[in-house]
């Protein structure tokens, strides 16, 4: 959570002096309570009330309430979150004296003729068990009051009136320390409008919404619900951000920190709430059969889909999963993330780079995956253009290395990761994508070939290495303009584990040969997903963050495709998986080309070449805002 809803503490004192003071009128109310309680017994005989509050019993009893305060530490609570432990505390230390006393006399150590000592006591400890509460609530409020006039809270809504949101009320209100204050619930449920929550009142969203903000002048609203439909939460989100209201959510229950709310974990909303996707439901029972049991090797599994792939197949009970990549310090943060599941024998994580065929060998000869996830890629548009040699022998190289690899140890199924880059292409990096499609896709259907190919094709993935929303979530942060590379570009998006998530269902529903779509729904305007970045944060679009168009990137597109014009879809019994109809090109011819291909990019051909000879292979590669855009009206044969 931001630093700035967690102030410098104006009332602040040492600890010790805080444990003296209260040490010191706990003491006073030990003495208190015990001429308050003899002078309602008997009053009416002040004499003898002045003789028992200068007797032994009296001497003793502060004796027992002086060593009762220094065992339990009466002194030692912090005020700002004094509660329900610190009363049952205070119970025992004023019980604890008052038992020992009275055994005391029971037994006849302390006669004291002509008094009710028992009823003293009694009356003596309900008296001072009544000050000391009372004393700490008092502390607590002061406390509060001082800190809210030091502090100005910003006016806040609580989106849910359950038990959630209820306990988040009551974490903010004892916790003075946040800049918070509680103005209003929000709740879809109508038997609890017009009622009150912890003397709070809760309203409709969905009626008079604009007034109530405005009525309260709500500047944040924390989503304090389970369990809400992603349509819901975007619909909400969306009214919220449209009144330039700051919309904050809880933590999932199970990181709240020792199992309590800390402040602290207040997330801002991303821009994956706000695509009201419902949950990809899969085919469980297929997926398990699948995976259960196998040898699965990853590639690029320290990468943002490699290791979400990696962490929902460890769900599925693999025997065990080899990740591979080339990135050490993602693969030891992945290592340190997944220990437990390395020392159970379960995961390998190991350096390798995916276009050395020695070290792929081996790999595969020592641990024979049974699937194998190809995830491994250079995805970056622009530096890839600046490095077709670069691209070709990781996109394509690298894919055909492990897709022979799979075929001579007979691997069940090879997953191919793709991208919507790959139809049409107008990049380098989309045209090898095409290109390692091709050959995968063609080796399927070769003599003598066990290993089913499957390929997946899909967009851009909300927060992924190097992607526009972490690059617009930094700039915010840093107060930069957000940088946008034309008005009306457009990309598909999915959220990671979305994607992952189809994937695999697609790899459990392949035979081998398919390019597997995914429905991604409506392309996005990036200037849009801008703009709501910016609302997100609280700020205003234009006034608080400025955006600047940058013109396009080498190889941009204004937008992507998921099919070429010679592809049709075809639905599968998923709703959000379709089949493309795609003819394989003859085996041999695709291998001779892509031969030469690599040869190329390893013998230090020039990068018109390269590219010319991408173009021969892939047809339909326009380069777009390219310096390769001139051999589109080239004779290939020149």
């Amino acid at each position: 959570m931001p630093s700035e809803y967690l102030p410098y503490n104006p009332v602040r004192m040492p600890r010790y002096v805080t444990r003296l003071v209260i040490f010191a009128f706990d003491m006073v109310f030990a003495l208190i309570s015990w001429a308050w309680a003899s002078y309602l017994l008997y009053g009416s005989d002040l004499e003898l009330v002045k003789r028992l509050l200068f007797s032994w019993p009296t001497l003793t009893l502060l004796t027992l309430r002086f060593l009762s305060f220094l065992w339990f530490r009466s002194g030692n609570i912090i005020l700002r979150y004094v509660g329900e432990k610190d009363y049952i505390s205070a119970f025992f230390t004023v019980w604890s004296p008052s038992a020992i006393f009275f055994i005391i006399y029971a037994i006849g150590f302390m006669p004291v003729h002509g008094v009710r000592v028992l009823a003293i006591v009694w009356a003596d400890f309900f008296i001072l068990l009544t000050l000391m509460v009372g004393f700490r609530i008092a502390l607590r409020l002061m406390y509060d009051w001082l800190k809210v006039r030091h502090n100005h809270r910003r006016a806040t809504a609580i989106f849910g009136a359950g038990e959630m949101g209820s306990m988040l009320e009551r974490v903010i209100r004892h916790n003075a320390s946040n800049k918070f204050r509680i103005a209003a619930f929000f709740d879809d449920n109508p038997k609890v409008h017009g009622k009150r929550l912890n003397g709070i009142p809760i309203f409709n969203p969905q009626k008079s919404f604009s007034k109530i903000i405005a009525k309260h002048g709500i500047e944040v609203v924390i989503l304090g619900i389970r369990d809400l439909p992603p349509d819901r939460r975007a619909s909400f989100i969306n009214q919220c951000l449209a009144h330039h209201i700051q919309v904050l959510k809880l933590p999932p229950v199970e990181s709240w920190l020792h199992g309590e709310l800390n402040l602290r974990q207040l997330k801002t909303v991303n821009l994956e709430d706000l695509l009201g996707r419902a949950p990809i439901l899969l085919d469980e029972a297929a997926l398990r059969a699948s995976i259960q049991g196998k040898t699965v090797m990853v590639t690029g599994c320290a990468g943002s889909i490699g290791s979400e792939i990696l962490r929902q197949l460890l769900k599925q009970e693999p025997a065990f999963v080899l990740g591979v990549d080339q990135a050490e310090s993602p693969l030891a943060e992945i290592a340190l993330e997944l220990k437990s599941v390395i020392e159970q024998g379960r995961f390998r994580p190991v350096v390798g780079d995916v276009r050395d065929s020695d070290r792929m060998a081996r790999l595969f000869e020592e641990y024979r995956p049974e699937h194998v996830f190809h995830a491994a890629a250079y995805k970056h548009v622009p530096i890839m253009e600046d490095h077709p040699e670069e691209a070709i022998k990781s996109n394509v190289l690298g894919s055909r290395v492990l897709a022979d690899l799979a075929v001579q140890h007979r691997s069940e199924k090879f997953v191919m990761i793709s991208t919507d880059k790959a139809v049409n292409p107008s990049n380098v990096m989309g045209a090898t994508k095409r290109i390692a499609e091709m050959y995968v896709q063609a080796l399927n259907y070769a003599d003598g070939c066990a290993t089913q190919f499957i390929t997946t094709r899909f967009g851009n993935v909300l927060g992924s290495n190097g992607s526009v929303i972490p690059i617009f979530k930094e700039q915010i942060e840093k107060g930069l303009p957000l940088t946008v590379t034309h008005p009306d570009i457009k990309r598909f998006f999915m959220t990671i584990p979305e994607a992952c998530s189809l994937v695999l269902e697609a790899s459990a529903m392949g035979h081998g040969g398919e390019i597997f779509v995914f429905d991604m729904g409506e392309q996005v305007r990036i200037l849009d997903l801008a703009h709501r970045m910016i609302q997100i944060y609280g700020l205003t679009p234009g006034k608080d963050v400025e955006i600047q168009f940058v013109g396009l990137r080498p190889g941009e597109k204004l937008y992507e495709e998921l099919l070429d014009h010679k592809e049709t879809l075809a639905e599968t019994y998923h709703p959000k998986i379709y089949r493309a109809q795609v003819r394989p090109g003859d085996f041999h011819q695709i291998r001779s080309d892509i031969d030469l291909l690599i040869a190329g990019a390893q013998n230090g051909w020039r990068p018109n070449d390269l590219v010319q000879t991408m173009k021969t292979l892939v047809p339909e590669f326009i380069s777009q805002n390219s310096v390769f855009s001139e051999l589109d009206n080239k004779d290939p044969r020149a």
